[in-house]
């Protein structure tokens, strides 16, 4: 079939994918996944470092580890899901300390003292989806990050002469990021 009527050609746009973070929905450990009204999300990428040799007056490269890059995005701060919650939650589940839960750690009331780490934070904000849609909502990709943590988050500024959106900007490392193909890939190229 050529390219130009063949239903695949249809390029992805950016304004169609959904950004999913897995919420604990019961205190038994169960997670439920959470679509949030996302404006902005950047896709993994990665980089392969290289090594060089010389060797008789020539430099030859071989490529080396490969690192994923962090991932940015920016969502509404609704009411319900409320982002600021998400994104507190997710610190102290960390590992993170208030100052009022380190006064219950010295007095001795039971409290543990522990700081940030990969397991808590992990375990905190789980695994982070990217769904990719086409034009009929179907999904066409998928991107999930592994072992996904916060390393920042700004929840936006107050302003009394402003009516804009607020919004919560955050980054995100991850250890690796898998994709599958959606359903409406094959769906098409059924057509």
């Amino acid at each position: 079939m050529p390219f130009w009527t063949s239903a695949l050609s249809e390029p992805r746009r950016q304004h169609r994918f959904l950004l999913t973070f897995p919420t604990l929905t019961s205190t038994d450990g169960e997670y439920s996944y959470q679509p949030y009204l996302a404006k902005m999300v950047t896709k993994p990428s990665y980089s392969i470092t290289e090594t060089p040799h010389k060797f008789l007056g020539n430099t030859y490269y071989y490529p080396g580890t490969v690192e994923w890059q962090t991932i940015d995005a920016t969502i509404v701060n609704a009411v319900n899901p409320d982002g600021n919650r998400l994104l507190l939650d997710a610190l102290t589940k960390s590992g993170y300390l208030m100052p009022t839960d380190q006064e219950a750690v010295f007095f001795n009331t039971g409290q543990k003292a522990g700081t940030v780490n990969k397991a808590d934070s992990v375990s905190a904000l789980g695994n982070v989806v990217i769904e990719e849609l086409n034009g009929h909502g179907g999904l066409i990709g998928t991107w999930d990050l592994k072992n996904a943590f916060l390393t920042k988050a700004t929840f936006g500024n107050l302003d009394y002469a402003g009516d804009d959106i607020l919004n919560i900007e955050m980054t995100m490392r991850y250890d690796w990021a898998e994709y599958t193909v959606g359903p409406a890939v094959a769906a098409a190229a059924e057509a």
